[in-house]
C-alpha cells in the first residue's frame, strides 16, 4: 500500500511539474508574439512615415501571426511533447531570425534596427539553449545577416530623413533595449531560483544522509553507522597496530521505567542518556545507539585500561543525573562491558567479548564497568 502510494505521489508530481512546463512554454508563445506585434506596429510606423511600403508591414504581421500560431497549437495540444525540444526553442528562435533578417531583405533603408533586434531574439534564446544550440543560432544568424549586409551594401541604413523617423528610430532601439533588460532580468531570476533549488537539494540531501546514519530518536548514530565505524576503525589497527576499545552499555531496568513511567518517560531517558554521554565523551570517541536501550562505544587509540577510566566517567554521570523530573522516585544506572581488540580478531567476536563483559557488569549488580 505505501508502494503504492508513493507511485501515485510521484505520478501526480511528474504531472504537476509538466503542466507548469507546458504552461510557462504557452506564455513565452505569447510573449513572442506580443514582441512581433510590437515590431509589426513599427513597421507600421516606418511605412506611415513614407520610409517603406505598407504591405512589408502587414506581410510581416501576417507572417508573425501565423508562426505564434502554429507554436502556440504545437505546444497547446501537447504535440510538441514529442519532440526532444518540447518548447520549440530552436525552432522558435531561427524563426525569430528569419523574421528579422527578412525585413532587412525587403526594406535595406531600414536594416540596421532590425539587425540590432537580433539581440532580442538572442537574449531569449540564451536562456533555454544549451551550447550546441546556441552555436547553430549564432551560425545562422551570422551568416544571414552578412549575406544581407555583403549583398545590400551601400543600401543598409538607418531611416534619418525626418524628426518623425529619428523618433521611430530611438523609440525602436529603446525597445529592443528593454527586451533585452527584460530577458536578463528573467534569466537572472531563473539562476537565483536554480541556485536556490540546489541548496534546497543538498539541505535534503543532509537530511536522508543524517536520516540514514542516525538514530531517530536519541540523535546518535545508529546501528549501522556504527557498524561502518567498527570495521573502519579495525582496519586501521590492522594497517597500524595502534589499539582500540568498543564498550557495550546498557540502561538497567528499564523495562520498569517503560512499565512504570510509560514510554513517553522512557524515550525522555534514552534522549537524556545519549546526551550525558555525548557532553562526558571525548570528541574523537564514536558513540551511538545499539538497539533498544543498549549503546555502542568505540575508543580510538584507546587500550582497555584507559576505556574503562572513560566508562566509569560516563556511568558516574549517569548516576549522578537529576532524574526526578523524568522518573520521580527512581535512579537510572547503566552498565557497561568493555573489550579491547586482539590482533586477528574479527569484529564480531569483539563484540561478543564485550557483551559477556556487559552481562558480567548485570550479574554482579549493574550500575557497574566490566572488562572483557
Amino acid at each position: 500500500m505505501a508502494a503504492l502510494e508513493e507511485t501515485l505521489g510521484k505520478a501526480v508530481r511528474a504531472k504537476t511539474s509538466e503542466l507548469r512546463a507546458q504552461s510557462r512554454r504557452r506564455f513565452w508563445v505569447a510573449g513572442a508574439a506580443a514582441s512581433y506585434a510590437a515590431d509589426a506596429v513599427f513597421l507600421g510606423l516606418f511605412a506611415a512615415a513614407g520610409t517603406i511600403p505598407p504591405w512589408i508591414a502587414l506581410a510581416y504581421g501576417a507572417a508573425a501571426a501565423l508562426l505564434s500560431t502554429v507554436f502556440f497549437a504545437a505546444i497547446a495540444t501537447n504535440w510538441s511533447l514529442r519532440l526532444k525540444d518540447p518548447g520549440l526553442v530552436v525552432p522558435q528562435a531561427l524563426a525569430g531570425v528569419a523574421m528579422q533578417v527578412g525585413v532587412v531583405a525587403l526594406a535595406p533603408q531600414i536594416a540596421f534596427p532590425y539587425l540590432i533586434n537580433l539581440l532580442t531574439v538572442f537574449a531569449f534564446a540564451m536562456i533555454w539553449l544549451p551550447l550546441a544550440g546556441s552555436l547553430l543560432l549564432w551560425l545562422v544568424a551570422t551568416t544571414l545577416s552578412g549575406a544581407m549586409i555583403l549583398g545590400f551594401a551601400g543600401r543598409i541604413g538607418v531611416p534619418t530623413g525626418s524628426p518623425f523617423e529619428l523618433t521611430l528610430v530611438w523609440l525602436y532601439f529603446s525597445l529592443i533595449l528593454g527586451r533585452c533588460v527584460f530577458l536578463s532580468v528573467y534569466a537572472a531570476g531563473l539562476r537565483a531560483r536554480v541556485a536556490e533549488s540546489r541548496t534546497r537539494l543538498a539541505e535534503s540531501m543532509e537530511q536522508i544522509q543524517e536520516l540514514a546514519t542516525h538514530d531517530e530518536l536519541t540523535k546518535v548514530l545508529n546501528r549501522r553507522a556504527l557498524m561502518t565505524s567498527l570495521e573502519r576503525e579495525a582496519a586501521r589497527t590492522a594497517r597500524t597496530g595502534a589499539p582500540f576499545s568498543v564498550a557495550l552499555l546498557d540502561l538497567d531496568h528499564f523495562k520498569a521505567v517503560n512499565d512504570t513511567h510509560g514510554h513517553a518517560a522512557g524515550d525522555e531517558v534514552l534522549k537524556r542518556v545519549a546526551r550525558i554521554v555525548r557532553d562526558t565523551m571525548r570528541d574523537t570517541d564514536v558513540f551511538g545507539r545499539y538497539g533498544g536501550e543498549e549503546f555502542m562505544m568505540i575508543l580510538p587509540a584507546t587500550p582497555v585500561d584507559a576505556a574503562l577510566g572513560a566508562l566509569e566517567r560516563i556511568r558516574g554521570a549517569v548516576e549522578r543525573h537529576d532524574w526526578s523530573d523524568v522518573v520521580p522516585g527512581r535512579r537510572v544506572t547503566v552498565s557497561a562491558g568493555v573489550a579491547a581488540l586482539i590482533p586477528g580478531e574479527a569484529t564480531g567476536q569483539l563484540l561478543g567479548r564485550a557483551d559477556a563483559a556487559l552481562y558480567e557488569a548485570k550479574r554482579a549488580g549493574r550500575n557497574r564497568v566490566r572488562a572483557a
